[in-house]
């Protein structure tokens, strides 16, 4: 009795800050769907009639292009990410080489410095690189910050990936690539989620990096975007609550699809 009274206290805790979580986002989509006048006459209540043309008007004022660009950047930076972080991490935890240690070391120091203290160099660095207003000036920096923390997970992964696997795969006549690729990937797509996801929305909400670089309006991700959408629209409250749901909504479905191995890398689930 004791141990379903604590596991009931724990359902309700969950469940009030699941519902603490969502009410912001509900109160989000019911606002996006009202007229302005709706919207500060009655602020928490359901809409009278729901707009739904207020999604599409955010679409066709610019939002459209901030979402195609914040694809672009995010699915070219993760994938970089994930593929130089997942054979990094096999190499650190699996290969003995001169100087596996001082670039572990130093993967710890690179995760450990904020990018706020690098701006200015990062900045004469791209302008001399001619990367500056490029989607490469973005992608570029966005993997170099990304790889560490995503090293360093993978690392972990790895260090408790069953030898056994392994060696069974190099009895089958296996060579390296061929066993990373075939097998050990494959088998460690919980890890590759989990980095992917946590990149995804790193990526996907970073606004600081992407200021400095991108002055071109046609290359703003959605971040930037909404801030020149703002602008423009500071007096329609619905069309910008419509604009952030559009914003949000890549992220919601991406949690959505892998939540099985978010939830598992979490819990130390390995597959």
């Amino acid at each position: 009795m004791k141990q379903s009274g604590i596991r009931t206290l724990i359902y309700v805790l969950l469940i009030g800050y699941s519902i603490y979580v969502l009410l912001p986002i509900v109160w989000m989509v019911l606002s996006a769907l009202k007229t302005t006048r709706e919207l500060f006459r009655n602020p928490f209540g359901f809409p009278e009639a729901a707009r739904w043309s207020n999604f599409v008007v955010a679409w066709q004022r610019g939002m459209a292009d901030f979402f195609l660009n914040s694809i672009l950047v995010t699915i070219a930076a993760v994938t970089l990410i994930v593929v130089v972080s997942a054979l990094a991490a096999y190499a650190l935890a699996r290969l003995q080489f001169p100087g596996r240690t001082p670039i572990y070391v130093l993967l710890i120091a690179g995760y450990a410095i904020p990018i706020h203290i690098v701006l200015v160099p990062l900045y004469q660095t791209l302008s001399r690189m001619g990367w500056l207003n490029t989607y490469q000036g973005m992608i570029g920096p966005y993997v170099a910050f990304g790889i560490p923390f995503s090293v360093l997970l993978l690392y972990a992964f790895f260090i408790e990936f069953p030898k056994d696997i392994e060696d069974a795969a190099q009895l089958d006549g296996c060579n390296l690539w061929q066993m990373m690729f075939h097998v050990v990937l494959p088998l460690s797509r919980t890890g590759l989620a989990s980095v992917a996801i946590f990149q995804s929305v790193a990526i996907w909400n970073e606004f600081l990096l992407a200021l400095i670089v991108v002055r071109d309006d046609a290359l703003k991700t959605l971040p930037l975007g909404l801030m020149t959408f703002q602008g423009e629209w500071s007096n329609n409250w619905p069309l910008m609550l419509a604009a952030l749901a559009l914003a949000s909504l890549p992220l919601l479905a991406l949690y959505v699809i892998l939540q099985r191995h978010f939830i598992n890398s979490l819990t130390g689930l390995s597959r």
